[in-house]
């Protein structure tokens, strides 16, 4: 029995429902919606000018990766992630990016060294202009293509899926300004271990990054 295919009214409203859920994706990551804020559907579908159904699609979706609850009165609230869902996160993240570094310094090529050097300088750039979405953005790059370079591809999907869960924690980060600095150093130190070829250090630095994030946001949680 052959599927039938979609229409396209059918594929206007997936992509209408794709692009609406990036959108609000993004407002979260970048701050524009803070965590625990309620919303009401209808004025989000008409600050956003479209429709109530594909609204609520995209919210579903985002319900589903974590971003959101929807609740019975036709309210959402963005989510907040708790000091439990941090722990858990970068306890697993730091375990799994570390023995990717370790792997990744004992398989990387010399063009695979300059790429990394490469996202470095990007990153540092973005620190130095300050911009925290870009460097964010560039940082998420650096750690996936240390992942890549340890050509475990089990191990490379695993270390994706936490990155989008630690994700969801980087709208804390917009709370932590100085932060910033200490991670530039930490990035500093992570490319040094791969310029020395030095596959244990490459590790402890990277499970030291990792545990020292989630221990200035897990500050952010902590009651006035």
């Amino acid at each position: 029995m052959m599927m039938r295919r979609p229409s396209r009214v059918e594929k206007r409203f997936r992509s209408l429902t794709r692009l609406l859920a990036e959108e609000l994706k993004t407002a979260i990551i970048t701050g524009k919606l803070a965590p625990g804020e309620r919303l009401s559907e209808e004025k989000l579908a008409s600050s956003l000018k479209v429709g109530r159904v594909p609204l609520r699609e995209a919210l579903r979706r985002l319900e589903a990766e974590g971003y959101f609850t929807i609740l019975s009165n036709n309210e959402v609230v963005v989510s907040k992630p708790t000091m439990e869902e941090l722990q858990d996160y970068y306890t697993i993240a730091s375990v799994l990016e570390g023995l990717a570094a370790r792997l990744a310094v004992e398989r990387a090529q010399p063009e695979e060294i300059s790429r990394l050097r490469e996202l470095h300088q990007l990153l540092r750039e973005a620190y130095k202009e300050k911009d925290v979405t870009r460097y964010y953005e560039i940082n998420s790059n650096f750690h996936r293509f240390i992942a890549e370079m340890a050509r475990n591809e089990r191990l490379y999907r695993l270390v994706d899926q936490m990155r989008q869960e630690i994700q969801k924690t980087r709208i804390l980060s917009l709370h932590l300004p100085q932060r910033l600095d200490y991670s530039m150093r930490e990035h500093d130190q992570i490319l040094d271990a791969f310029l020395k070829k030095n596959p244990e250090l490459a590790e402890a630095t990277v499970v030291r990054h990792l545990k020292n994030q989630m221990e200035a946001l897990k500050k952010t949680l902590e009651p006035a």
